[in-house]
């Protein structure tokens, strides 16, 4: 399923992104580079990976930084997806980084010490 991912909180309105191959946060849709592609891995586990011109990177928390890694390669890949209703979720690391999660507070990215609101929730919408 292809999907985007706006920030809620104080960020809304900007977007999860991959576009010029790195992790940021992007105002509005431009255009592939804020569109992902969720990979189901069976249970709560999900893949994100790229598409346009980062096809073939997924968005990693390996090595406890966030960049795109060329292909899924394991937990380092993998996220736990929790769905938080009205196509709310967040997103948290697996294997050596469990105990983080996805963050878009304080207006960047990063990996928070577990969730602590909206600064570590999506709007998840398919495009």
């Amino acid at each position: 399923m292809r999907i985007t991912l706006e920030a809620l909180g104080a960020e809304k309105g900007q977007y999860l992104s991959h576009a010029l191959d790195r992790v940021w946060l992007q105002n509005g849709v431009q255009g592939e580079g804020e569109v992902f592609v969720l990979e189901n891995l069976g249970g709560d586990r999900v893949a994100l990976a790229c598409t346009g011109g980062e096809t073939g990177k997924y968005l990693s928390h390996a090595f406890g930084r966030l960049w795109l890694q060329d292909g899924n390669q394991g937990e380092g890949e993998q996220w736990e997806m929790v769905n938080h209703g009205n196509g709310n979720v967040s997103f948290n690391c697996l294997g050596g980084e469990t105990g983080k999660t996805l963050s878009h507070a304080f207006d960047k990215m990063w990996l928070q010490d577990g969730y602590q609101g909206e600064g570590e929730l999506w709007a998840m919408r398919e495009v």
